[in-house]
């Protein structure tokens, strides 16, 4: 959830689950290196919570990447977007995710997504941006979508997800969070942050929509009975066997949570999971010859998994340094790029990535 990680202490990896064994692996490739450096009287932290794709179509900008982050800036906030040719190793800025309904701004959380097959009147290969909308005053949060059919040069809005109130974690203030998109089921689904419902302290939620404008009512997905328990910061991804893993923090327990599901549109609310990983704000994502990969904020390391989910984790030093709810893209080549907003707290973020053999 927004920023509640930087409340909760965090604590070194030595004290992770015993299932979860440690490999360390030099680095070859390209890394560290930085994408974004804040300008001088910017307001901190500068730059969080980057996110990056690799466009899998077969147009002309097949294997193009593009990364995007909150940028912190004095005035109407957007998400920059930035392009690479080479697989990520030079960027250059080519437009921003600006608001164009609420007069706010595009603050926190964006997500870069490109759809598989077609949703509605959306063409398989639109690029989409969620994130989230919120006033100068984070009085109000609103959960928003936009799309770009011209290689990420232009944005035009889609539609609302959800809405919520006030951009604060610390209190009773019901806002919504940190969006994260899929294809599947022949429909688009969003899972968020919920923290709308008053029998949760927060709680995990997803909506469906069969064109991208229109949205179910929100399902829950981690709803845990215990009010102080707020599990947030879902990433989901399909793995080898066909069925999906969902990586996610549980706050106050301090910890990065996973768990399975046959349907990504069914998760057993009740069922915390399993740990995985100490400080929360995970990410996950699945390679191409099915190893699983995923961080956690508590160290530099990349958790990998070959069971689908099943048997023994092993941890690989990262290419790039700890930092707050790191990315993960896995490459055509078949190397997993890794891409940091910074870390929670510090005066100026960079905005730093590399790519690793997993």
């Amino acid at each position: 959830m927004r920023r509640s990680a930087a409340c909760v202490a965090i604590v070194v990896a030595t004290t992770l689950l015993a299932v979860i064994g440690c490999a360390s692996r030099g680095q070859t490739g390209y890394g560290p290196l930085t994408l974004y450096a804040p300008a001088t009287g910017n307001p901190m932290p500068g730059a969080l919570y980057a996110r990056a794709i690799q466009l899998r179509g077969n147009g002309s900008y097949h294997n193009r990447m593009y990364a995007t982050f909150e940028c912190y800036v004095n005035g109407r906030p957007a998400f920059p977007i930035y392009e690479s040719k080479d697989s990520g190793k030079k960027w250059k800025k080519i437009s921003d995710v600006t608001d164009q309904v609420n007069g706010w701004g595009m603050r926190y959380q964006p997500f870069l997504y490109e759809l598989p097959a077609a949703v509605g009147n959306l063409s398989a290969g639109t690029v989409l941006c969620a994130g989230n909308s919120i006033p100068s005053d984070l009085s109000e949060t609103k959960i928003d979508i936009y799309k770009s059919t011209d290689a990420l040069r232009t944005w035009t809005f889609v539609s609302s997800v959800a809405s919520g109130g006030r951009a604060d974690p610390s209190g009773d203030f019901d806002p919504v969070w940190e969006p994260f998109l899929m294809v599947a089921n022949d429909r688009l689904i969003c899972y968020y942050s919920d923290e709308t419902d008053p029998s949760y302290s927060q709680k995990l939620v997803h909506k469906t929509s069969a064109d991208g404008v229109s949205w179910s009512a929100a399902v829950n997905d981690v709803a845990l009975s215990a009010r102080r328990l707020r599990p947030g910061m879902a990433t989901v991804a399909q793995m080898a066997d066909g069925n999906y893993i969902m990586t996610y923090e549980v706050v106050d327990t301090g910890k990065s949570y996973f768990k399975t599901s046959a349907n990504p549109e069914s998760w057993t609310p009740a069922d915390e999971g399993t740990a995985f990983g100490n400080g929360g704000a995970p990410y996950v994502a699945v390679m191409a010859d099915g190893k699983i990969v995923a961080t956690s904020y508590g160290s530099d390391t990349i958790y990998e998994n070959t069971g689908n989910g099943t048997g023994s984790w092993t941890r690989a030093a990262g290419t790039i340094g700890r930092g707050y709810s790191r990315a993960l893209v896995p490459l055509a080549s078949g190397r997993l790029f890794v891409i940091s907003g910074g870390d929670i707290g510090v005066y100026k973020n960079l905005v730093t990535y590399g790519d690793m053999a997993p």
